[in-house]
C-alpha cells in the first residue's frame, strides 16, 4: 500500500547526490518489519542503505543542515529517499509509527527501541536456551556450525554493550569464544569422539574456526573411507568385508547371522576354514580325540566301514577313554 504512496526520487543536478537518476528502487531489502524479526530486519536493511552511501543518514553521522545552506536540497533528497525505504519496508500497522517523523534517524530511531532492545532479556534468554538445545543430529557438521554462528551472532546483537576497559573487554570474549568452542564439540555426534578428545587435551583449546577446520576434516575423511559409523563399523570389518570383491557382500550367515560369509563357511561351525596369517590353512590336521562324556554311537546306516572296522573303531575308542593322554592314532584301522 505504501508503494502507491510513496514519491519516486527525481534526479536533482549538480546538487551532488548519491542517488541521482529516475530508477531509484523504493525497496533495499525483502524483509519486512514485524514483531519479531527486529535483528534479521535491521541488518539487511543497513547493508542495502549502505550500498546506496546512505549509512549516515540513519546514524545520525550526517544531520541537518541549514536550511540556506548549498547542501539542503540534496540532504532533504537523501534524507527523503532513507525514509522511503524505511517506511516500504515495515508491516502496514507498524507505518504510522513513524510516517510523520521529520528525518530518517528519527525513524530508525524510534523502531530500534520499540522492537530493538524492548524484550533484550527475554530475547537473549530465548536465544541462549536455543543454543545449548542445539545438536548435530543427522545433518553434516557444516549446517550444525551455521546454525550455531547465526544464533551467536544474533545473541551478540542483544549483549553488544560498551566496554570502558578495552583489556576487560578482550578477556571477556577470550573466554566467551571458548565457552562456544564448547558449546560445538558437545553437540557433535559421538562418531567424532576422538577428534574431540584430541582438541580437549591440548593445552590450549584452538580457536573456534580451527576446531570447526579440523571437525570438518574428520568427517571428510570417514566419508572418503566409507566407515559406517551409525552401525559401529571399524576399518578392520571394513577390509574383511571387501578384501575378496572390494564391496560390501551381501551374503548373510543362517547360522549366526552375520554378513559376509555363508553357514558353509561359518568359523563357529568350520574354525578349521579361518585364515592363518591371511593364508589358507593347512590340510594336515591333529586327529580329533573324542571327550569321556562324548556321544560315541555310530550311525550303522550311514557308515561305509565293514562290522570288523567298527569292531576295531569302538575298541580303540574304549582305550582312548581309559588312557586320556594316549593321543596317537592307531594305524591298524582299514582304509
Amino acid at each position: 500500500m505504501a508503494d502507491a504512496v510513496l514519491p519516486a526520487v527525481a534526479d536533482v543536478q549538480g546538487t551532488g547526490s548519491n542517488l541521482k537518476g529516475e530508477n531509484v528502487p523504493v525497496h533495499v531489502t525483502s524483509i519486512r518489519l514485524n514483531k519479531d524479526n527486529y535483528h534479521s530486519w535491521s541488518a539487511t536493511l543497513e547493508i542495502g542503505i549502505t550500498s546506496r552511501g546512505c549509512l549516515q543518514y540513519i546514524t545520525g553521522e550526517k544531520p541537518a543542515p541549514a536550511k540556506n545552506d548549498p547542501q539542503w536540497a540534496t540532504w532533504t533528497l537523501e534524507d527523503s529517499q532513507v525514509k522511503v525505504w524505511l517506511i516500504s519496508s515495515v508491516s502496514a500497522d507498524m507505518q504510522p509509527l513513524i510516517l510523520r517523523k521529520s528525518t530518517a534517524y528519527e525513524m530508525w530511531t524510534i523502531l530500534a527501541r520499540m522492537y530493538g532492545r524492548k524484550k533484550r532479556v527475554l530475547h537473549t534468554y530465548q536465544i541462549k536456551r536455543s543454543i545449548y538445545a542445539l545438536r548435530q543430529g543427522e545433518s553434516s557438521v557444516a549446517p550444525f556450525y551455521a546454525a550455531l554462528k547465526t544464533k551467536w551472532e544474533e545473541l551478540d546483537y542483544h549483549t553488544n554493550d560498551d566496554w570502558k576497559n578495552a583489556s576487560d573487554q578482550a578477556l571477556y570474549w577470550k573466554k566467551e569464544w571458548t565457552d562456544r568452542t564448547f558449546i560445538f564439540l558437545g553437540g557433535l555426534r559421538d562418531e567424532f569422539e576422538s577428534v574431540r578428545s584430541q582438541l580437549l587435551n591440548c593445552d590450549e583449546i584452538p580457536g573456534i574456526e580451527e576446531v570447526y577446520a579440523r571437525v570438518e576434516a574428520e568427517e571428510q575423511r570417514r566419508q572418503i573411507m566409507h566407515i559406517d559409523t551409525s552401525h559401529g563399523s571399524s576399518p578392520t570389518a571394513f577390509v574383511s568385508r571387501t578384501a575378496s570383491t572390494g564391496q560390501c557382500s551381501s551374503r548373510r550367515c543362517s547360522h549366526c547371522n552375520k554378513l559376509g560369509h555363508s553357514v558353509d563357511f561359518c568359523w563357529d561351525l568350520h574354525p578349521e576354514k579361518r585364515l592363518v596369517r591371511g593364508r589358507p590353512p593347512s590340510t594336515r590336521q591333529a586327529p580329533s580325540v573324542l571327550e569321556p562324556s562324548q556321544n560315541t554311537s555310530i550311525n550303522f546306516a550311514t557308515s561305509k566301514l565293514s562290522a570288523d572296522q567298527l569292531k576295531e573303531l569302538q575298541a580303540y575308542i574304549s582305550r582312548l577313554q581309559k588312557s586320556p593322554s594316549r593321543a596317537a592314532p592307531s594305524n591298524s584301522l582299514g582304509a
